[in-house]
């Protein structure tokens, strides 16, 4: 990750990619210039000139980046690392600055360094009978700034009267003085005013009884004195106490963002780079996962409005074909309307012509033990490119489907479906509809752009809010789905989005989309935008799952 706090932002830095494949980096008003013979050679190009930039400076640069089609900042580490920086968040730059920044060719000291003082030779060694003379202080002269050891230790002085004056640290460092060979490793302090004594570099002070332990501090003179097995030697470290196991995190390295896949980042990444995804590409990878969730019980998703013609059936195929594309099939998208509904107009139809007429028939079969998954394609119509399964209506429209027989068939599609998508009729008070209430995890209101099916939606919420006391949680928890009904539609449906978002969890707005108007729906001929609205619609329905 770069650290955008050491950014190099002075002098200011583009790089321009032609659409004759030719280029241009710019660092201030210097420019060095590319000419490639296709266009993934000159973006390389590019890419190793900003690298090299990056290198040369020794700290992170920024690069505003033009091709033909965008604008892009990039943020290159010296390593080498790409990072795209979103433009809403990068600081603005300017081709000039009012003041010219600091001049950094030469650089003058505040403090100049003393000469270094040459170092004395060293006594020869006395012999072992003899005690070690220490050598006498040397005056230091006001003029001259005290020598600075590498690795300063604090002088114990004898005269606790003994002020020194204090000297300013040269940024270049002096010789030290080090002691001789047949000096003792300690060296008392001469006691003349404002003296000081050089310290030996990295020597370890023996403890004497000249020296005087610092005082010690109140709370630990309270403390139990350490018993003599637990003391531990100067220099040794205390071994850490030993935690639960249980509480022990994992070692597993965490899940890690893959690199982008989308734009001009997705290109770089192509060509061997590693840019991390946009904040968009990350939030279509999280309704990605929401989408491909199996929860560990079947899970029954309603679509409801009260008013014909309100996007009730696209509503129910785009769903099942998210949840199914995405989760690896195992959905059923099931009309339950009390009559004729038209979700098998608006489907593909398999080699038969069964409803759920048919299946009711064949109910207790399919509910034994020995009953196969395979048994259950005699009665629902495969949708070969979207990988869900369609439980038609009865087609004459004479059969009231009754609530029974909604609790009989919904106990067959749980057998052999982790989904059920269930459309409905436009009756709130037909028995089927409210047993279809009774069954819901999550209440889906459909609704498009014109004010009678938005009024229908209203209606819907309240009527399943007045069904129970679950009725009621439903219509808190739904998801509203809000569909353009004419490509001019988008200010009216943003419009209706702010009006219902108050009363439920989640408002989607998906664009307008000829494929949607006429025949059977398939989700590859939706625009990308559509199909992109209809995820996100589905990975709101399955957080509320």
């Amino acid at each position: 990750m770069i650290d955008k706090a050491s950014i190099q932002d002075f002098p200011p830095m583009t790089a321009s990619l032609l659409a004759d494949n030719s280029g241009v980096f710019r660092v201030g008003t210097a420019e060095q210039y590319l000419t490639a013979t296709d266009e993934g050679t000159a973006r390389r190009q590019l890419v190793e000139l900003m690298q090299a930039e990056a290198r040369k400076s020794g700290r992170p640069i920024r690069v505003t980046v033009t091709d033909p089609t965008s604008v892009t900042v990039l943020l290159i580490g010296v390593d080498g690392e790409l990072q795209e920086e979103p433009q809403s968040t990068a600081p603005a730059r300017t081709a000039q600055r009012s003041t010219p920044p600091p001049a950094t060719a030469q650089r003058v000291p505040l403090i100049q360094a003393p000469p270094p003082t040459p170092a004395q030779p060293a006594p020869a060694r006395p012999a072992p009978a003899q005690p070690p003379t220490p050598p006498r202080a040397s005056p230091v002269q006001p003029s001259t700034p005290a020598p600075v050891p590498a690795q300063p230790t604090p002088p114990v002085s004898a005269n606790p009267q003994a002020t020194t004056t204090p000297q300013p640290v040269p940024p270049q460092r002096p010789t030290v003085q080090q002691p001789a060979f047949g000096t003792p490793p300690f060296q008392p302090v001469s006691n003349q005013p404002n003296a000081q004594q050089p310290v030996p570099a990295q020597r370890a002070v023996p403890v004497q009884q000249s020296v005087q332990a610092p005082p010690v501090a109140p709370a630990q003179q309270q403390q139990p004195p350490v018993p003599q097995q637990q003391q531990q030697a100067p220099g040794q470290q205390t071994a850490p106490a030993r935690r639960d196991l249980r509480d022990a995190p994992s070692f597993l390295a965490p899940p890690t963002i893959g690199p982008a896949q989308h734009g001009l980042a997705g290109l770089l990444n192509k060509l061997g780079f590693s840019v991390p995804p946009s904040a968009s590409e990350r939030a279509e990878r999280d309704d990605v996962h929401a989408v491909s969730r199996h929860f560990p019980r079947r899970r029954t998703i309603s679509v409801a409005n009260q008013k014909g013609g309100a996007n009730k059936t696209p509503t129910v195929v785009n769903l099942s074909s998210v949840f199914a594309r995405y989760g690896g099939g195992g959905v059923a998208a099931w009309d339950n309307n009390e009559t004729m509904g038209t979700l098998g107009w608006r489907t593909e139809q398999g080699g038969h012509d069964s409803t759920v007429l048919d299946l009711l028939a064949a109910a207790s079969d399919l509910l034994s033990p020995g009953a196969e998954r395979a048994d259950l394609s005699r009665f629902v119509h495969h949708q070969p490119g979207d990988k869900y399964e369609v439980l038609r209506s009865a087609a004459d429209g004479e059969h009231v489907v009754t609530a029974d027989e909604v609790d009989l068939v919904h106990r067959v599609l749980a057998k052999y479906y982790r989904l059920i998508v269930m459309d409905s009729g436009n009756s709130a008070g037909a028995p089927n509809w409210r047993r279809m209430v009774e069954l819901t995890d999550q209440l889906v209101i459909p609704t498009t752009t014109v004010e009678d099916k938005k009024e229908g939606a209203r209606l819907t919420l309240t009527a399943v809010s007045r069904v129970s006391e679950r009725g009621a949680e439903l219509a808190r928890n739904a998801v509203v789905i809000v569909s353009e009904a004419e490509a001019k539609d988008t200010s009216i449906a943003n419009a209706y989005a702010e009006d219902f978002r108050p009363y439920v969890r989640d408002v989607v707005v998906v664009p307008f989309d000829p494929a949607l108007k006429n025949g059977v729906i398939r989700h590859d001929a939706l625009r990308s935008s559509t199909q992109r609205a209809w995820l996100a619609a589905a990975a709101a329905v399955s957080r509320g799952l």
